[in-house]
């Protein structure tokens, strides 16, 4: 029987679309995925930037918004099998600044989202939970293998054909990606096998649908999530978007968020 998955990514707590993710979460809760992979950026640690803060939004405290983190992993794991979490770029902002502080390696494991996120809200070891470390110190890229087809990351580009980057990079695999914000997908041929196809395709985002960063522009960032069905021999992935406050899943199903 095929394995279910769902991915998601770039929610950027506190600066999250709380209907895009009302929305995500009903879906795993009507879906049930035997694995859940977060992309990365699941919190935006903007009180560790070297930027200016985000003009137009309000600071947070770091552990309400880890508080708010942990709280989503909770409630998506009371619907999944595993869960897996790729560290991206923003939650690896707190290694950098460590690196760089005395205050920041005193505080260190108190903060860091690798330690963090593999405790529950009520501070209990998470179980069935994988956290992949961004950046490498052995020379690989950090990544998940979903199976040995398919690979899920962070993200290796931001470039406009992003996507197709990432099929000319992984060599041969299929790969889901976050990072980038935008809706994407690309696919070829399998030259060995013509049962199956090499696809990649970018995860969208979950966080509010504005060039946050002051870069960008807002028409492109799109709020999304990747599911699919993954087989013996091949998989069917597809990237479902979220529309206004519901999605429409493959089977015809409409998913309403329940924001308070």
């Amino acid at each position: 029987m095929a394995r279910k998955l769902m991915c998601f990514g770039d929610v950027h707590i506190p600066y999250h679309n709380k209907t895009a993710v009302s929305v995500f979460v009903e879906a795993v809760k009507h879906f049930k995925p035997d694995i859940v992979v977060c992309l990365g950026d699941l919190l935006d640690c903007s009180q560790f930037s070297v930027h200016p803060p985000t003009f137009g939004f309000e600071q947070t405290d770091f552990e309400e918004d880890l508080d708010a983190a942990k709280g989503l992993l909770d409630t998506i794991q009371k619907h999944c099998g595993t869960l897996v979490m790729l560290e991206g770029n923003h939650e690896n902002r707190i290694d950098r600044w460590a690196a760089r502080t005395v205050e920041g390696r005193g505080v260190y494991t108190r903060i860091v989202p690798r330690i963090q996120l593999s405790k529950t809200l009520d501070g209990k070891p998470r179980k069935r939970f994988v956290y992949i470390k961004y950046g490498s110190v052995d020379g690989r890229y950090p990544h998940y293998k979903i199976n040995f087809r398919v690979m899920a990351v962070h993200g290796w580009s931001y470039a406009k054909h992003a996507t197709k980057n990432h099929l000319d990079m992984s060599q041969g695999k299929s790969v889901i990606h976050g990072h980038t914000h935008r809706a994407d997908s690309t696919r070829i041929q399998s030259i060995w096998r013509d049962d199956q196809l090499i696809q990649a395709h970018s995860c969208g985002c979950l966080c509010q649908r504005i060039p946050l960063y002051g870069t960008g522009r807002p028409v492109e960032w799109v709020n999304l999530f990747v599911m699919g069905w993954l087989g013996r021999t091949s998989e069917w992935i597809l990237p479902i978007d979220i529309l206004g406050n519901h999605c429409i899943l493959p089977d015809g199903t409409r998913i309403d968020g329940k924001v308070q």
